[in-house]
C-alpha cells in the first residue's frame, strides 16, 4: 500500500526542514513525502534542497495562497491511496504516516483518522502550544459527536478516493482563506454528513512546536471561532436541518456560558471574542451557497489546482 504524506509551508524554512527530516526517517519504499511551498522567497526551497535526490521526496512550488489551496495542490499530486497530513512545525515518530494508514485500514468505515498532538515543553506562564488528546480510541459516527472535540490537521490521515469524490478540501477554510482556520473540522463534518465515520486513536502522537503567547492566542481564538461558526452553518445551508444541535451546543456551552458564568461569580467576563467570532462566521456561512454533492462552499474545488499554478521539483 502506497502512502503519501503532505506538509504545507510558507516562509518557514528552518521548521519545515526539521519536519521533513523527521518524516524521511521512514525508510519504507511505499512512502512518499510532498511539500507544498507557498513562500514569498526561495529560502524554504533552498533549505529542502538536501533531499532533492531522495526518490521519496517531492517539492511543489505553488503560487496560490491559503492552506486549503496548498492541501489540494498536494492532494492532486499524491500517489498514495492514503494521505497523511502534518504541519511544518511538527515532529512525527518513525513510521508515523504508515501507522496512520494502518489505523484507517483497520476501520473501513472511516474516511479520516486523527491521532494525539502533544505540546513541546514550554513555559506555561508565558503562553501555550495547541495540542489535542482524544478522550480515548473512538469512532465518530455522527456530527453530534464532535461536541466532545475533534482532532487537529497536524495529525490527520484520509482516504484519497474519498477526498477526491468530495472535491478535496474547501479552500474557504484554513490560514490564508476566507475563514482562516477549521480546514480539518470542515472536511470531517462533510464526511460525517455523507455517511462516513471519523476515527481517533490515542496510540500515536505528533509533537507540536507551535508556541504562542497569550496575546497571540487571543487573536487565534477569534480566528478559530469565526471558522467554527462557518463550519457549523454549512450543514444548515445545505439542508441538513438535524445538524442544528451542533451550533446550538457550541454557542451556548462553549461560547456563551463561560463569560456568563464569570459574571454570575462577580468576575470580569472573558472570552467574549468567541461569541462575536462564532456569530460572524455563522452568519457568513449561512449566506454562502453550498454544493449539495461535495458540500463545498461554491467556488472551491479540487480542480483549482491548475497545472500552471504549481511547479513540482
Amino acid at each position: 500500500m502506497r502512502v503519501s504524506a503532505i506538509v504545507c509551508t510558507r516562509n518557514r524554512p528552518r521548521p519545515v526542514a526539521e519536519a521533513v527530516r523527521w518524516l524521511l526517517e521512514d525508510e519504507n519504499p511505499e512512502f512518499e513525502l510532498i511539500v507544498v511551498d507557498q513562500s514569498d522567497g526561495q529560502d524554504s526551497e533552498k533549505a529542502l534542497a538536501v533531499w532533492r535526490k531522495d526518490p521519496r521526496f517531492r517539492y511543489i512550488r505553488s503560487s496560490r495562497r491559503g492552506k486549503g489551496a496548498a492541501l489540494n495542490d498536494g492532494l492532486a499530486e499524491a500517489r498514495g491511496s492514503i494521505v497523511a497530513f502534518t504541519d511544518d512545525d511538527c515532529r512525527v515518530p518513525y513510521g508515523w504516516a504508515m501507522e496512520m494508514a494502518k489505523v484507517l485500514e483497520a476501520h473501513p468505515t472511516a474516511a479520516i483518522a486523527f491521532c494525539r498532538v502533544v505540546a513541546v515543553p514550554h513555559d506555561k506562564n508565558t503562553g501555550y502550544v495547541p495540542a489535542y488528546d482524544p478522550p480515548g480510541n473512538r469512532l465518530l459516527r455522527s456530527i453530534t459527536q464532535v461536541r466532545n472535540g475533534l482532532g487537529l490537521g497536524a495529525a490527520m490521515a484520509l482516504r484519497k478516493e474519498f477526498a477526491v469524490s468530495m472535491g478535496g478540501f474547501d479552500e474557504s477554510f484554513g490560514p490564508g482563506g476566507r475563514f482562516p482556520s477549521g480546514d480539518e473540522w470542515d472536511i470531517s463534518m462533510r464526511a460525517l454528513l455523507k455517511g462516513w465515520h471519523v476515527y481517533e486513536t490515542t496510540e500515536l502522537a505528533v509533537v507540536h512546536d507551535g508556541f504562542r503567547t497569550f496575546a497571540e492566542g487571543r487573536l487565534h481564538a477569534r480566528r478559530d471561532w469565526i471558522a467554527l461558526g462557518a463550519v457549523c452553518a454549512k450543514p444548515l445551508r445545505a439542508g441538513y436541518l438535524r445538524a442544528v444541535v451542533v451550533p446550538l451546543w457550541f454557542f451556548s456551552a462553549r461560547a456563551l456560558w463561560p463569560p456568563l458564568a464569570n459574571v454570575l461569580r462577580l468576575r470580569r467576563p472573558s472570552g467574549l471574542g468567541r461569541i462575536s467570532g462564532f456569530l460572524q462566521g455563522f452568519a457568513d456561512g449561512l449566506m454562502t451557497t453550498v454544493d449539495p454533492v461535495t458540500l463545498l462552499f461554491v467556488g472551491t474545488d479540487l480542480n483549482q489546482a491548475l497545472p500552471n499554478s504549481v511547479r513540482s521539483v
